[in-house]
């Protein structure tokens, strides 16, 4: 008993010293150096994704598992530098210990990167009907194909090469596509990669009948207007995002989603599902705000999206302001099936700014057409105005407008345009011999410019120009002649206060120019600084316009309604210094 008593310390001692030298022995982990002599080209592939690199810092490592990295580092470099094209390079690697610390030494040589060698492109399937379709698909898909002979292979190009071909059959009229055959076959003595693929296209789809559901509230046809595919159309998956897109675009829905279930055993009359989450029919909103231009104002808004179970929309707004009280009506109708846009709007509107101050009655009828990125409106307007002016002798107006309208939205982003631009150009007309005072063609045009400069960097540039002929201003009512200054056009000054002095008043005239050039510097992804200079002038006649400057800095935020504008701008001629703001741009 005591021999075993003894023998049981000893080992319960020597466990008690010799633990911490085992703690201390993980706590100091192996580390080394690597020494990597490889070409610039392929240094940061190899860094990024040899274990060397990986498990450098690893708590566990030692020297058993280190002489593993080094032996298998070679294999590993081979097998990365394949999948760039070099099929043929020298791999050497080392491992020395010297000075008590380890270094690896890895010698790369490329070699002659592999070039393309023959191309073979095929699509077969379909049906006799689309055979003369696939054929005319097989030579564009040769034409187009991104990865020709002579090019270097690369393996992510050649995954590319192939979803890009087989991606052209699956958006339009084959969706259940798929690679039949694909090779690449390496040629070491030649040191290129033979090509060949082939391409099942599977049946041609054709769309069907709509199937919807969620419809609560409104008539089938509020949807059925809005599909751009009529039944026995080839399928494009384009047709099915346009249609989602202009059901999440309408007032009538709060979301939608479109689907259409690819099965190839039933190709013909595919079922297009659409699931609707309607909005409610009618809303009353309240709210409070302040304005630059007008002061602070509150503002309520009726809107009916059914009225008398029609599906026509009514929208209705009191909006009273320091400077501007209007109360008004529009009521719109369905899309109708050549795509168009009827509204009939009325609205009464006291204006009070720069000594001028009109009452405005407004009765009109409108028709929208959207096509894409352009926008087409025809209008007739009848207008009823009583003019007031500090110093001067105002007069009644009264006039019926035909109007047109034309606008194009060509930017990346409709919220947030960071390149491309905004164009739209306006022609208005009346006749004294057709309930109008005074007879006159009118005609404006504007223009927004956005150009990205670097990654943080953005220029904008803006114009206005606008001219109306007459025998004289009089007569015309105030919307048809104009004015400027204002938070989104002559930074600056006083919101419409340039234009034609008539005693102690400002009034509109029959020529404008407006230009404007600013740099935003976005700090950080929501936030921006800005520098402009703005320059611009209304008159009576051609030789009476004389730009006057506006120039300063502001704030930028992207708030979630569009871009916010924050400005400090100062008027050279003024020498006056004023605050603006506004949200986005008047387009």
């Amino acid at each position: 008993m005591p021999r075993r008593t003894s023998l049981a310390v000893m080992a319960w001692a020597c466990c008690l010293a010799f633990t911490p030298l085992a703690e201390a022995a993980d706590a100091a982990a192996l580390s080394y150096a690597i020494d990597l002599q490889a070409p610039q080209a392929q240094r940061r592939l190899l860094e990024n994704h040899l274990d060397l690199y990986r498990w450098r810092d690893g708590e566990r490592m030692d020297e058993t598992q280190l002489r593993r990295l080094v032996d298998q580092a070679p294999r590993q470099v081979r097998a990365l530098l394949a999948s760039e094209g070099f099929y043929s390079p020298q791999v050497h690697a080392e491992l020395a210990h010297s000075g008590g610390a380890w270094a690896v030494r890895l010698e790369v040589q490329p070699g002659e990167a592999a070039r393309v060698g023959p191309v073979d492109l095929q699509i077969v399937g379909g049906s006799a009907d689309s055979s003369a379709d696939l054929r005319a698909r097989q030579l564009k898909l040769r034409a187009d194909w991104s990865l020709p002979g002579g090019a270097v292979f690369r393996h992510e190009d050649w995954e590319s090469a192939k979803r890009a071909a087989l991606r052209g059959l699956l958006l339009d009229r084959y969706p259940a596509a798929a690679i039949r055959e694909s090779q690449a076959t390496v040629d070491p003595q030649a040191n290129t990669v033979a090509l060949a693929l082939t391409l099942d296209s599977g049946p041609v789809f054709t769309f069907g009948a709509l199937e919807i559901e969620g419809l609560r509230r409104y008539p089938a046809s509020v949807v059925e207007r809005l599909n751009p595919i009529r039944p026995g159309e080839p399928y494009v998956q384009a047709k099915l995002l346009e249609l989602q897109s202009r059901l999440q675009d309408s007032p009538y829905f709060a979301g939608a989603g479109v689907q259409a279930e690819i099965d190839p055993e039933h190709p013909l009359n595919l079922p297009i599902k659409v699931d609707i989450e309607e909005n409610r029919a009618r809303t009353l909103g309240l709210g409070i705000g302040i304005s630059t231009d007008t002061g602070p104002r509150a503002q309520m808004d009726y809107r009916d999206l059914n009225l008398f179970g029609q599906a026509w929309r009514l929208a209705g707004s009191l909006k009273l302001a320091n400077k501007e009280q209007s109360l008004g009506g529009e009521l719109q109708f369905p899309l109708t099936r050549l795509g168009y846009r009827d509204s009939l709007t009325a609205q009464w509107t006291r204006l009070d700014v720069e000594g001028e101050v009109t009452r405005t009655l407004t009765l009109g009828a409108r028709r929208t057409h959207p096509q894409g990125k352009n926008e087409t409106a025809y209008g007739l307007r009848y207008y009823r105005e009583q003019q007031e002016l500090d110093g001067a002798i105002g007069e009644r107006r009264s006039a019926l407008v035909p109007s047109w309208s034309w606008t194009r939205r060509d930017v990346d982003n409709l919220l947030f345009p960071t390149r491309g631009y905004l164009l739209n150009v306006q022609a208005d007309a009346a006749a004294q011999a057709l309930l109008s005072d005074q007879s006159f063609l009118r005609g404006y045009g504007k223009a927004t410019w956005f150009h990205r400069l670097g990654n943080k960097g953005q220029l904008i540039l803006r114009g206005e120009l606008g001219a109306v002929a007459a025998a004289s201003r009089d007569g015309i009512p105030a919307d048809f002649l104009f004015r400027s200054g204002g938070d989104q056009t002559v930074r600056g000054y006083a919101y419409q206060s340039l234009g034609v002095r008539d005693g102690n008043a400002i009034s509109g005239g029959r020529w404008l120019s407006v230009a404007s050039a600013e740099y935003v510097r976005w700090l950080t992804p929501q936030w921006g600084a800005a520098l402009f200079v703005d320059a611009g002038d209304a008159a009576d006649s051609l030789a009476a316009l004389h730009p006057v400057v506006g120039y300063g800095l502001g704030a930028r935020w992207k708030s979630p309604v569009g871009p916010l504008n924050l400005d400090l701008a100062h008027g050279r001629e003024t020498k006056e210094t004023r605050l603006h703001f506004s949200v986005g741009f008047s387009f």
